[in-house]
């Protein structure tokens, strides 16, 4: 083979496109320009594979594939010598364009933020996670309001000079907040306050901050 073609067949391979008893054949093949040519298309698809976060293929997918190549190409003899390499050799190449590309373009996963709410006494009372474009709140330490009084939860942008209301805190400790009322950005400032029954009269906390935190990236996002 050419150099040309023994690259189209590595890259093939490394691809998966090759029926399984050409796929051996090339992994037992021991010419050494073709196993660089594998090494080589391995190295060059392997950074854009991690650009693609994992996910189940859909029902029946396999079963459509299977269809789709069930069809089959009638070639005449005479002519099949002068067209089956470029053909493959063209659709090989298609394939590996096709596949990077669409790797390249999947768009990288955002880091999760999130923080945990701690008391004056820096312990841990509340965890804090975006989710779908708004935000969870769990409780870790429970810790009800005093009698006649009102936990309320509030956001706090970079940049902006007087915090959001969230809402209420239920007796449970679980809150979510819908995607479009708050829009969860790094170093946002999470607050818990205590106010009187109904919330805070005014726009701003009128009570006490007893819980506080800022979201960030989540180690390992």
């Amino acid at each position: 083979m050419t150099p040309d073609e023994i690259e189209e067949l590595a890259g093939e391979y490394v691809l998966g496109t090759l029926e399984a008893g050409a796929a051996r054949a090339v992994a037992a093949d021991p010419d050494p320009a073709l196993q660089a040519a594998i090494a080589r298309w391995e190295a060059r698809l392997a950074p854009l594979s991690s650009l693609a976060p994992p996910a189940t293929p859909p029902a029946g997918l396999w079963s459509r594939i299977e269809a789709s190549l069930a069809a089959p190409v009638v070639v005449p003899l005479h002519r099949a010598k002068n067209w089956i390499w470029p053909a493959w050799a063209a659709g090989a190449s298609a394939i590996a364009a096709g596949l990077a590309l669409f790797l390249w373009l999947q768009p990288t996963p955002a880091p999760q933020l999130m923080t945990v709410l701690l008391s004056r006494q820096d312990q841990p009372a509340w965890l804090v996670q975006a989710e779908g474009g708004g935000l969870r709140l769990a409780a870790l330490n429970p810790q009800p309001a005093p009698e006649g009084r009102v936990l309320q939860l509030w956001a706090l942008p970079q940049g902006a000079t007087a915090p959001v209301s969230l809402g209420l805190i239920p007796p449970s400790g679980a809150v979510s907040i819908a995607a479009g009322r708050v829009a969860p950005s790094p170093g946002m400032l999470i607050e818990i306050t205590l106010e009187p029954p109904g919330g805070s009269p005014n726009p701003r906390p009128s009570g006490p901050i007893l819980f506080i935190g800022r979201l960030a990236a989540a180690v390992g996002s």
